[in-house]
């Protein structure tokens, strides 16, 4: 793509207008390249990308939030960019989930002979867990769909499983994918992620993988972090971009749309892709149309979660290695990775940069919290980290997803299409199963079918 500005806009020359350059913005374009589509891009702020995001901080290279993305073997969001960008980019798995509990550290246990060795919990809680383990892995998608409105803890009690630490644990784990603790995620979010899958596995496969385990996760890191990414993307994509053009309105004539209005200048087009989140477009979109404004003021209400990341550039490697740790307790938890490990570009030679992230606190100031990050625990467990620290910088932001509660899964999201024709909605907050990047590719898979399949029906 080419950075133009407005005045050197001439809407005629795409064939969609997408109004957002986030991650779904951005791939959903990088989609209709790859179908001979050109696309003009309209971002608000100085900077393409979103929460997708990664830049310097003197000699170290931070992304916006802690990424660690999921299913980078067999997901969209792998898929996407393996089949779009050539070389594809190169991913590096990590060595696992390592939960600690006061002085006890335990891994997910992926097999019963595992759990029966767990070594978080005595041996009734062992149980419990091979229990409630076994009928997770067991349980079919379909039958998973049916807990989409309790929470997840609704689902815990009602199966018997309330031993406080697992409980514990499993919330640490959910926490990160639903952005709200396991008493308010929605149960079906929390079994397909602690299933770690999106398709069904045969009868012998589950048996295999309860009896046996599997030692390796399909999670990880990319090699150029989320700059790098970002601008292969952008590179990638046929078309325009336009910055600091903020989109204030989407008209439409009838029941279709007709264009928007970005940074006070109007641009008419009968094809639309909106990447803003959801709980800003009733005040964005206009209509007379009942069923339009019913539609979005019904997904208004989404609650979208924030987060904070503490990157700590380090004058020697105090972690240096591919583990994901998670401080359980004391509370609050707390992810840390030893980012370098994966990328050692990210940060100078004989260095380290590892982050700490957790879901933000609501009523504390950052000061507060970024005191709570370094304490209540980090300074007992990992107290060479903060004793070797030369770069230190915060982030706050809001993840890159709404809230996985009951009512507002994946099964419920309302996108692609929306009730105004030539209207599109992508991102996180739209449609797609999975986390953050994993979902905005779900969603632009979902909205470059659907687009493409009107086009063709287009008289």
């Amino acid at each position: 793509m080419e950075q133009i500005t407005l005045d050197h806009v001439v809407p005629e020359d795409y064939d969609a207008l997408v109004c957002g350059g986030g991650a779904g913005g951005l791939l959903t374009s990088l989609a209709l390249t790859e179908s001979g589509k050109r696309v003009l891009v309209l971002e608000k702020q100085d900077r393409l990308g979103g929460v997708w995001h990664g830049y310097w901080v003197g000699s170290y290279r931070v992304d916006q939030g802690l990424h660690v993305i999921t299913r980078v073997k067999r997901g969209a969001f792998s898929r996407f960019i393996r089949e779009y960008l050539h070389p594809p980019p190169e991913f590096v798995l990590h060595d696992g989930w390592y939960f600690r509990v006061h002085d006890r550290v335990g891994t997910i246990p992926s097999s019963i002979g595992q759990t029966l060795r767990w070594p978080l919990t005595g041996m009734r809680g062992r149980l419990g867990l091979a229990r409630i383990g076994a009928k997770i892995k067991t349980m079919k998608l379909e039958e998973m769909k049916k807990y989409k409105d309790i929470s997840f803890l609704e689902f815990m009690e009602n199966e018997g499983a309330t031993n406080q630490v697992m409980l514990d644990v499993m919330q640490s784990a959910i926490y990160m994918a639903a952005g709200v603790p396991i008493s308010e995620a929605s149960a079906y979010e929390a079994l397909r992620t602690l299933k770690d899958t999106d398709k069904e596995s045969s009868k012998l496969q589950s048996a295999k993988s309860l009896l046996l385990g599997t030692s390796e996760y399909d999670e990880g890191y990319i090699i150029g972090g989320m700059e790098g990414l970002v601008k292969r993307v952008v590179n990638a994509i046929e078309g325009s971009y336009v910055l600091n053009a903020e989109v204030q309105a989407i008209h439409s004539n009838g029941s279709r749309v007709s264009g928007v209005t970005a940074g006070g200048r109007h641009l008419s087009h009968s094809q639309v892709v909106s990447n803003i989140p959801l709980w800003a477009m009733p005040g964005i979109v206009s209509s007379d149309d009942p069923k339009v404004s019913t539609f979005f003021s019904e997904w208004s209400h989404m609650q979208p979660t924030r987060g904070i990341t503490l990157w700590l550039g380090l004058d020697k490697v105090v972690l240096g290695d591919r583990k994901n740790r998670v401080l359980v307790h004391p509370n609050p938890n707390r992810w840390i990775v030893s980012v370098s490990s994966f990328d050692p570009t990210c940060a100078p030679e004989g260095k380290e940069l590892v982050a700490v992230a957790m879901m933000a606190i609501p009523g504390k100031s950052v000061e507060e919290q970024l005191e709570i990050m370094k304490g209540n625990g980090f300074e007992t467990y990992y107290p060479e980290v903060l004793e070797h620290v030369e770069m230190e910088h915060v982030q706050t932001s809001y993840a890159t997803r709404a809230a996985l509660i009951p009512g507002q899964t994946d099964l419920d999201r309302p996108g692609p299409r929306t009730p105004l024709r030539g209207l599109y909605i992508v991102g996180t907050d739209t449609a797609g199963s999975g986390v953050g990047l994993q979902q905005a590719a779900q969603s632009a898979e979902g909205a470059v079918a659907a687009i493409l399949e009107d086009m063709q029906a287009l008289p």
